[in-house]
């Protein structure tokens, strides 16, 4: 007997960003598939005036992956990964972000490691493309790569300590299990979907319930960073409103609020005295971990406030 098909959906979820896009689609439909795989893509355009279709319909005819066009005119990243979740039926759904694009053999990694280690949720690394250049306060771009030094198959924690915490989790680059992570009507809050943290209270609960995170080293995607995100200004910025996400997903998903948000601020409160001690010395020293202690304490300082935050992305 032939062995069994399996299926899966490359899903692009796309604002306003028709040229990214473009080396995103020409990354993704020329991407080579395991053995007894079938597979498409779909773009969901989630900008009011479907700006992303002539981009999508310029691809469509051509050789590789078959693609689709779906327009979801609501601004909101959740209605957007709902919908390429919907018109999915496959058995996996790999995820890319508009502005990223996939080196050869990409998804054929993330699936391989899926069917090997029986893992729900397989993540690769995002490297950082500066076509700009590398800015001078973060010479090895390590700020805005999701890289950690694990190999293959390695199954991970959501939260993790130290410098890998929070630097490799994220949707960009993820192949999801179709039936153990997405079978929620709408597995990406729509309340979430303008100011972000959609992914990781999404992680969090397939984390609460049990299911299996694994790493994919060979699985390589990259993501150019324009100019007017490459300074520290920005990151503190993104860092700040990260911090507030976070705060905000604990207490979500607390069942004891009141100890839960008790905690929260004890330890942030630790955090931004230890953060700032070291920021200070560091400053005097002329110490380049400077700039890296600055974006820390943003973080901390946003979960000390996480009840402030606004509904809108601040960039």
């Amino acid at each position: 007997m032939p062995p069994a098909t399996l299926s899966v959906t490359i899903v692009i979820c796309t604002y306003n960003r028709p040229g990214p896009l473009r080396e995103a689609l020409v990354s993704t439909l020329s991407q080579d598939l395991p053995a007894g795989f079938t597979g498409d893509v779909v773009v969901v355009d989630n900008s009011r005036d479907a700006n992303a279709r002539a981009a999508v319909e310029a691809l469509a005819t051509g050789s590789g992956l078959p693609l689709r066009y779906i327009s979801a005119p609501q601004p909101n990243v959740s209605l957007a990964r709902n919908t390429g979740v919907a018109a999915s039926r496959s058995d996996y759904v790999v995820f890319l972000d508009d502005d990223q694009w996939f080196e050869p053999g990409c998804v054929a990694a993330l699936l391989t490691t899926a069917e090997q280690t029986g893992a729900d949720m397989v993540f690769g690394p995002v490297l950082a493309d500066f076509p700009g250049g590398i800015p001078d306060w973060d010479p090895q771009g390590k700020a805005y790569e999701r890289l950690v030094s694990w190999p293959t198959g390695t199954t991970a924690p959501l939260r993790l300590t130290g410098n890998q915490s929070g630097r490799w989790i994220a949707t960009g680059n993820l192949a999801a299990r179709r039936a153990t992570t997405l079978t929620d009507p709408l597995p990406f809050d729509p309340e979430l979907g303008t100011c972000g943290g959609e992914d990781f209270d999404l992680f969090s609960r397939l984390d609460e319930a049990g299911r299996r995170f694994v790493w994919c080293a060979e699985a390589v995607a990259h993501e150019p960073v324009p100019p007017d995100r490459a300074t520290l200004a920005y990151m503190r910025k993104r860092g700040f409103h990260n911090g507030k996400i976070y705060g905000t997903m604990q207490m979500r998903n607390s069942s004891r609020r009141a100890l839960t948000a008790v905690n929260l601020t004890a330890r942030a409160l630790v955090q931004c005295l230890l953060t700032s001690g070291r920021l200070a010395w560091a400053s005097l020293r002329g110490d380049p971990s400077a700039a890296r202690h600055s974006l820390k304490l943003a973080d901390v300082a946003g979960k000390l406030v996480w009840w402030s935050l606004s509904r809108q992305t601040p960039w």
